[in-house]
């Protein structure tokens, strides 16, 4: 480990950080993967992320959670400079943004889950991991067993429909849900959308920073469109490229106007640098982006659930 410069130590219990709550139960693949996709970035990629210097399961328990060193970056929030930006240096930001998420759908692998380095340092894609639940009744992540990695689409959205893929709760199941359930398992494999998806360029499985937003960017603090590291890669996952939803959320001094004005440089700027993502945001693969939400909520009463496959307190980002 480099002895100069500064480091940060973070220390995360996979356990409930209330008693009596499952708020922030994790995986304990979590860290591991979320190191293993940065390492990955810095090696393939020019995304800026922090160097990982160690990590460690606390096996022997004498530190109270795992653990890692990292690179402590210099830089301000985008969220702590947004109202010193002018128009034009946010609009230079927002094109900044959308090359760097070019640069992560660019990446393309064969399987989807999650990323994870082996003995031998090579970088495989193993069971997906997930962020830590904010669900007051959780009781147990899901079962890494049952989070693939998975081979197809398909695999991937029946293991989601059974609820493989979902924190387990202390709360009893619905009596409706395996019906539910088996109709959505049966809308998956009867989808000719699905089946045809397979020979599609934004059918890709790239990765995909789940929480790509202004408070998880740095830039520098002498140049403010400058941005020095992408943070916050717990959750990283690799999917296809129409799952993927990257709206990204402005600050909150941002007008409704502005926001929509920066997500369509955003969007024009990633379909230009990657044109199978106009594909894969667009009316082609909303079916699939609709199968993929009732699939996620396959166990909730689908008379709670628009036809873009949200329920109804939710709105669609892209």
């Amino acid at each position: 480990m480099p002895r100069m410069g500064k480091k940060l130590v973070r220390v995360e219990s996979i356990f409930s950080k209330e008693e009596g709550s499952g708020t922030g139960l994790a995986s304990p693949s979590k860290m591991p993967s979320e190191i293993a996709t940065m390492r990955y970035l810095k090696r393939h990629s020019t995304i800026p992320v922090p160097e990982i210097y160690g990590y460690d399961n606390d096996a022997d328990r004498r530190v109270g959670g795992t653990w890692m060193v990292m690179e402590y970056v210099e830089g301000r929030n985008v969220d702590q400079v947004w109202h010193t930006l002018t128009t034009t240096q946010r609009e230079q930001l927002a094109l900044s943004l959308a090359d760097l998420w070019s640069q992560l759908i660019l990446q393309t692998f064969d399987r989807i889950g999650s990323l994870y380095e082996d003995p031998e340092g090579q970088f495989v894609v193993g069971p997906m991991t997930f962020l830590p639940t904010r669900n007051h009744y959780a009781i147990a992540p899901p079962e890494n067993a049952k989070c693939g990695p998975f081979n197809t689409a398909l695999e991937w959205l029946e293991a989601s429909a059974r609820q493989d893929l979902a924190y387990r709760l202390s709360l009893s199941p619905q009596s409706e849900a395996p019906s539910r359930i088996d109709t959505v398992l049966k809308l998956i494999r009867d989808s000719d959308d699905l089946r045809l998806s397979t020979e599609w360029a934004a059918s890709r499985f790239s990765i995909e920073h789940v929480d790509y937003s202004t408070h998880n960017v740095l830039v520098s603090s002498v140049s403010p469109t400058e941005i020095v590291a992408v943070l916050d890669w717990e959750g990283a996952r690799v999917v296809p490229m129409w799952a993927m939803n990257p709206a990204f959320r402005w600050p909150h001094d941002s007008d409704e106007n502005e926001t929509r004005h920066l997500r369509a440089l955003m969007r024009d700027r990633i379909g230009s640098r990657v044109p199978s993502w106009t594909s894969a945001i667009g009316e082609e693969c909303r079916p699939l982006r609709v199968l993929y939400m009732k699939a996620t909520l396959s166990d909730r009463n689908p008379d709670l659930i628009n036809a873009n496959g949200y329920p109804l307190a939710m709105s669609h980002d892209f």
